[in-house]
């Protein structure tokens, strides 16, 4: 009789077992970590520092996928006359491991510009989006800053009040049902809408391409900072390239 109900325990607990969806492997190595605190640190010793002659004050990292991903407060803008804080090399570091993670094309800030690209449309950073728009044809772009960690959200999805999206609530539903499977469930919506200014999400609709802003709190985007913030760091970075690989996969299909 034991042996009986042993036998049917044994069957129960392989009969649940087998029914549950096993996690998906990991994407991010420590190594792209290690990688991004170096760019990171280099990006945050540039404060003051004038851009170097024969270099621009912005990289751009071309995909090979339809997504546009940007950084434009990696370093300190110009806003009114007045050197603005930065959103901290973090910002640039997790955009270019996206851009290895996924393929998606990249555009951050390397030094203290002459202008901010998510206040103005007359700059260079603008003008070369608008090319990069005009060639990748993108399927949205993600517009990645870094948000105070007194914050009580990880990640604020500005979207215009929705405007933004075109039409396209899936992609917002989508990003985050991922960031819920990865972990990331403090979310807040249009606290900062980017309908403010000639920001990048603006700029993005106005071309015809659906557009969210990121606003992340930095516990998320500062991996230098130490092993649980690198953790964080692994874990967003997981996350979005998941949501962009899956987006784009999706699109594909006849």
């Amino acid at each position: 009789m034991r042996s009986l109900i042993a036998f049917m325990a044994l069957v129960s607990l392989f009969a649940c077992t087998s029914s549950t969806v096993l996690p998906e492997q990991a994407l991010v190595e420590p190594d792209l970590v290690t990688r991004a605190i170096e760019l990171e640190t280099s990006l945050n010793q540039r404060q003051g520092l004038p851009v170097p002659e024969q270099q621009h004050w912005f990289n751009v990292i071309e995909g090979h996928i339809p997504v546009i991903i940007t950084a434009p407060h990696a370093t300190r803008p110009l806003r009114n006359g007045q050197r603005r804080f930065s959103d901290g090399g973090g910002t640039a570091a997790l955009a270019v491991v996206l851009g290895e993670l996924t393929g998606a094309y990249v555009i951050y800030t390397t030094y203290e510009g002459p202008s901010d690209p998510n206040y103005y449309d007359d700059n260079d950073f603008k003008t070369q989006l608008q090319k990069l728009i005009t060639t990748v044809q993108p399927l949205y772009i993600l517009d990645i800053h870094g948000s105070h960690p007194y914050r009580s959200y990880d990640i604020d999805l500005g979207t215009m009040n929705g405007h933004s999206l075109l039409g396209h609530q899936d992609l917002l539903k989508q990003l985050i049902k991922r960031f819920d499977m990865e972990g990331i469930s403090s979310l807040s919506y249009n606290r900062f809408a980017a309908s403010r200014n000639e920001t990048i999400t603006k700029f993005a609709a106005a071309h015809g391409i659906p557009a969210i802003q990121l606003e992340i709190n930095s516990t998320y985007v500062t991996p230098a900072e130490g092993n649980v913030y690198a953790q964080r760091f692994s874990i967003l970075s997981q996350a979005l390239a998941r949501f962009i690989n899956d987006s784009v996969a999706t699109n594909r299909q006849p």
